[in-house]
């Protein structure tokens, strides 16, 4: 039993360590930011953030707001009185997820 639990455990690291260490990402599944350095996953959209680096929008095709904190959807505009996303329909604000 105990040989059973400790092969388990073995191959359970090798699976965990053999991911973990693959760093090869494939191109499609990044994004350069126009900076050249940032990456930002592929379902996501680069944006400048308040200290002048690039972070994330969790939005693909994001509009990044003037605020440099928030970003709307895709044909949504920032309205950042009222902290919203304005089109046809009330939309929530995101924020930008820093790297």
């Amino acid at each position: 039993m105990h040989l059973f639990t400790f092969l388990l455990l073995c191959s359970l690291f090798t699976v965990c360590v053999s991911k973990g260490t693959d760093t090869d990402l494939a191109l499609d599944q990044v994004i350069v930011c126009p900076d050249g350095i940032a990456l930002c996953p592929s379902t996501s959209t680069c944006c400048i953030a308040t200290d002048g680096d690039y972070s994330c929008c969790p939005i693909e095709k994001g509009v990044c707001c003037p605020d440099r904190i928030h970003c709307c959807p895709e044909h949504y505009k920032c309205d950042l009185k009222v902290f919203k996303c304005d089109r046809t329909f009330n939309a929530k604000l995101l924020g930008v997820k820093n790297q």
